[in-house]
């Protein structure tokens, strides 16, 4: 059960599909959910990024802050994106070890990242870990991302921490349609 509960949606804004519990809780913010709720519609729909990487980035973040909502919203859609069910168990596995894909404590073999793949993962977990970024690690991601997605990798991530934490100190449940993913 959520530690607030759920407002309904103002009518003017009623829409052909249910809202989401998140958006819901959101709506406590008056001043910003359409704000979110525009940001969240632009990394479907206008992100230079890959449906893919954009996945990745999401479920890493997810799963490192303990985002069982947004992981199960996540789950099918980055299927879709081509992200696999042995990636999305490495990245399940990560939320319990430090420096997962930094040190690559998995076996790639199995999972199949390819290098770039990895570089955004360490990029991730390391902007998730700490302040800094190394300079080694910088040039591989600007060998590998253009400007452009540097910065959407990085408000991405943000973006997804902040929804991971509105989901776990509000105790955000799960939405109808989730609940048959469990």
């Amino acid at each position: 059960m959520a530690r607030l509960p759920y407002p309904e949606p103002p009518k003017q804004h009623a829409k052909s599909h249910p809202t989401l519990n998140i958006m819901k809780l959101l709506s406590y913010s008056t001043a910003t959910v359409e704000h979110w709720a525009g940001l969240g519609n632009a990394q479907f729909k206008h992100l230079l990024l890959s449906a893919r990487h954009r996945e990745l980035v999401i479920m890493l973040t997810t799963s490192k802050f303990n985002s069982t909502y947004e992981w199960t919203h996540h789950t099918p859609v980055s299927l879709k994106a081509g992200v696999t069910e042995q990636q999305q168990a490495a990245l399940k596995a990560s939320a319990k070890e430090k420096d997962f894909f930094i040190d690559r404590k998995f076996d790639n073999g199995a999972v199949g990242f390819s290098e770039k793949d990895l570089i955004l993962l360490s990029f991730v977990e390391t902007i998730i870990q700490q302040p800094e970024v190394s300079d080694e690690l910088w040039k591989s991601v600007k060998g590998q991302f253009s400007d452009r997605e540097i910065v959407e990798i990085i408000t991405l991530q943000g973006f997804y921490y902040s929804f991971s934490r509105l989901t776990t100190v509000l105790q955000c449940d799960f939405d109808d349609w989730a609940k048959s993913k469990l």
